[in-house]
């Protein structure tokens, strides 16, 4: 049984104005999509400082974060201080070397509420506590 070949190769000019109009409404669509989608979180404007260098933290690290109200979160839920000292203390209790604890902490963030969480950081047996800030973007120096 033979087939007839109604197939024919295309000798016509290609348009390029339907591809030009699909790629602007797909692009208009990644645009208005990544607007409206909501980031889960917590804002928090770390404080700048004026240097490039950043000191070296060796693991293991708990992370910390303190908003502008004071709220502590700890492992991405917010907690009270009663709940976080408790949960700090089991954690630590995990780690075979004495853990670091970095604070994320908002440059308008109630300074009492830093304090009191490195207090009780170190009641809990953590080794070193550092406060997080936002660092200048690395230039590289001149050369002349």
């Amino acid at each position: 049984m033979k087939f007839h070949r109604n197939a024919k190769l295309f000798r016509g000019q290609l348009d390029v104005a339907p591809f030009a109009g699909i790629f602007f409404l797909l692009s208009l669509m990644l645009v208005f999509s990544t607007l409206m989608v909501y980031s889960p979180g917590v804002q928090i404007e770390l404080p700048e400082i004026g240097e490039n260098t950043v000191p070296g933290i060796l693991p293991p690290v708990i992370t910390v974060a303190v908003d502008a109200q004071g709220k502590i979160f700890f492992e991405s839920q917010h907690v009270e201080a009663t709940t976080f000292s408790k949960r700090l203390q089991a954690i630590v209790e995990r780690f075979e070397s004495p853990p670091t604890l970095v604070i994320q902490g908002d440059q308008q963030a109630n300074l009492a509420v830093v304090l009191e969480i490195c207090h009780m950081a170190s009641r809990s047996g953590v080794s070193r506590t550092l406060w997080a800030t936002k660092t200048k973007p690395f230039s590289p120096p001149l050369s002349e």
